[in-house]
């Protein structure tokens, strides 16, 4: 006895057309705020000062002097000895 198979026909589906959905309204995200304090807005002249007296410093020749040559070295040496 012979048993032939069975055979499906193709069948052909198309696809749906894809429909837009509309999106669902948001609320709108709050937007970020920062504030500066006084305090803080301080610190920009301070800095700026600091700034000027180093300028000053490099430009005179302060940080070339042997004094402050050795006391950097020593500084250094105490932190790789773990001083």
């Amino acid at each position: 006895m012979k048993i032939n198979p069975v055979s499906t026909p193709k069948v052909y589906v198309p696809a749906e057309k894809s429909v837009k959905v509309p999106k669902a309204e948001t609320q709108a995200a709050p937007k970020d705020k920062i504030e500066i304090s006084d305090l803080a807005k301080s610190f920009k002249s301070a800095d700026q000062q600091k700034v000027s007296a180093i300028k000053e410093k490099i430009e005179s020749g302060y940080y070339n002097s042997d004094e402050v040559i050795e006391k950097v070295a020593e500084e250094i040496l105490k932190e790789i000895r773990g001083e």
